[in-house]
């Protein structure tokens, strides 16, 4: 009887070690290279659609700006007429006598323009570098102050710069605002403010033709005034002189402000 029971205990103990041991072998093998698998295919997929996308917005960008930059319509009324030249004056590409009166009141507004912002510069202060320790006065005790760019030596030359916007067949009033001493230039600098009720000029009509030289109506425009005046227009003319080379410069001109 012992034997028995000790013979079905053995057979007990083998029965619970191969059971264990099936156990032990199964949990210790998981399908890892499944696992790794998956992962790695997954992220080399978001790995290149990130790479794709990021190449495809940085291209779509610089075309974008590529193609902002090449806009250009410098002379939207004009059709392309004329354009400034490097000195601030209006070219023609062709001869602006065969233009007609929409392109040359169009000419004229940029042309006017520029005189405009000519003409501030050489008179409400000074367009070229000064010495301010460097200074003679004249009879009124006026300071003038000596002209220190190198490509301006004498009034003549002031003048020459002057001229690359306006014609020299009319008056201007350099000659009380600059002088020359001593082998130099020197301007006045006269700083005043300007019309703070001015509000913008418009060429508005051609108002007489020479072969040389064509007078247009300028209306300026201002906000009012000091004492409470509604806005109001002033008329004024202004005149282009037309040089053999197409070119325009400001003939007769009243700065507005």
């Amino acid at each position: 009887m012992k034997k028995i029971i000790a013979l079905m205990a053995a057979a007990a103990l083998t029965a619970g070690a191969v059971s264990c041991g099936k156990k032990a072998g199964t949990a210790s093998q998981q399908p890892k290279p499944k696992t790794t698998e998956a992962v790695t295919t997954t992220s080399a997929y978001s790995t290149e659609t990130t790479t794709s996308a990021a190449t495809t917005a940085a291209t779509t960008t610089t075309s974008a700006v590529t193609t902002t930059k090449t806009a250009q319509q410098p002379d939207p009324l004009g059709g392309g007429a004329f354009e400034y030249n490097d000195d601030g004056a209006v070219a023609f590409s062709e001869d602006s006598s065969k233009a007609d009166d929409k392109t040359l009141i169009a000419a004229a507004q940029a042309l006017f323009e520029s005189a405009c912002r000519t003409e501030m510069k050489f008179t409400v202060g000074c367009p070229f570098e000064t010495d301010n320790n460097d200074y003679i006065e004249n009879d009124l005790s006026w300071r003038f102050y000596r002209i220190t760019d190198s490509k301006i030596h004498s009034f003549s030359d002031v003048m020459n710069e002057y001229h690359k916007v306006f014609s020299d067949s009319h008056a201007n009033e350099l000659a009380s605002l600059y002088m020359d001493k001593n082998g130099s230039a020197y301007a006045l600098c006269g700083n005043r403010g300007g019309n703070i009720y001015y509000s913008s000029s418009k060429v508005t009509e051609i108002k007489s033709k020479s072969d040389n030289e064509i007078v247009f109506t300028v209306e300026n425009y201002y906000d009012g005034d000091d004492y409470g005046q509604a806005p109001y227009t002033e008329t004024d003319e202004f005149s282009v002189v037309i040089g053999s080379d197409n070119v325009w410069k400001a003939g007769k001109f009243n700065l507005p402000y």
